[in-house]
């Protein structure tokens, strides 16, 4: 480059705040960043808590995904926590949640409505499930999601940018990411992407595994899971639209970037501080044995 800056690959703090909504009761635009093709980095929220959003909110990540499928969340705790990741990040931290079930069609209405910048969606395996998920997620005239008249005070937090509206402003900016899980959704992920409001998808490796009658587990050598994994790295490549999901340490972050990740979830709260408590308690353990036996050698 003629100024001699090296380009990032990954954002700082200053590039996270460019992809801040007008105000933070709007959705921040996530597809607009996916499109940089920057590899952004995730982490998540599982404890359905507000004190632990809050730490989370301050970690400097690009992303969080709150996890609904797995984790029963109550709707009105999700919004509450999707609202604190956003106002205690300043907006930089975008909250990306991925709803129940592919008709979870509700929670995809409240999560968006709070803010959330992006909705995963489970078990997608056709056109028609996608197509749904658009129809929920997009404002007409591309799609059939209603207006929220209780999210927005007139002429207060409704404040958009020239040319824009409400309306066009989260159609522009909201990711629509379906998660392919299935044999069927690997036979059908070229169609699925396809749709122009897609803007990446996910692999659940561990569905998918089982769906294929493998051992659970995150990666694998079997022939008939390796060719899934191609097919869906070149028509990522294809349709320009990148693979969402976890990893877990260096090597595993670098596998998946050659896959063609570009959003990873490099830490899931409930892992961390599980294994940061058990790594401090046994540590705590061993310097207090080691330190006692040297006393009592003395």
């Amino acid at each position: 480059m003629s100024s001699g800056t090296t380009p990032r690959f990954t954002l700082n703090s200053a590039s996270q705040a460019l992809y801040r909504p007008p105000t933070l009761q709007h959705s921040s635009n996530l597809r607009g960043l996916i499109n940089t093709g920057k590899v952004l980095i995730a982490t998540s929220l599982s404890f359905p808590s507000r004190h632990v959003a809050k730490t989370v909110a301050v970690t400097g990540a690009d992303v969080c995904w709150l996890d609904a499928e797995h984790v029963a969340w109550s709707s009105d705790l999700l919004v509450e926590c999707i609202q604190i990741i956003i106002h205690e990040s300043g907006g930089k931290m975008i909250p990306v949640v991925r709803v129940p079930s592919k008709t979870a069609f509700e929670y995809m209405a409240w999560c968006l409505n709070a803010g959330a910048g992006g909705i995963i969606v489970p078990h997608i395996e056709t056109v028609e499930d996608a197509q749904g998920i658009i129809d929920a997620c997009r404002f007409p005239p591309i799609g059939h999601r209603s207006f929220p008249p209780f999210t927005f005070i007139p002429g207060v937090t409704d404040t958009t940018t020239d040319g824009e509206s409400v309306f066009s402003l989260a159609n522009r900016h909201v990711a629509i990411i379906p998660q392919i899980e299935s044999p069927l959704g690997i036979q059908n992920l070229d169609k699925i992407l396809a749709l122009k409001e897609v803007s990446a998808f996910m692999i659940g490796h561990g569905d998918l595994r089982l769906e294929m009658g493998l051992p659970l587990s995150a990666t694998g050598t079997e022939e008939e899971y390796v060719k899934a994994l191609e097919r869906a790295k070149q028509l990522s490549i294809d349709h320009g639209k990148p693979i969402v999901g976890p990893a877990f340490g260096p090597e595993m972050i670098k596998l998946r970037i050659a896959q063609g990740y570009r959003l990873i979830v490099c830490c899931f709260d409930l892992h961390t501080f599980a294994f940061g408590m058990i790594k401090a308690v046994n540590e705590g353990r061993t310097t207090a044995e080691e330190f006692m036996r040297s006393i009592q050698s003395k």
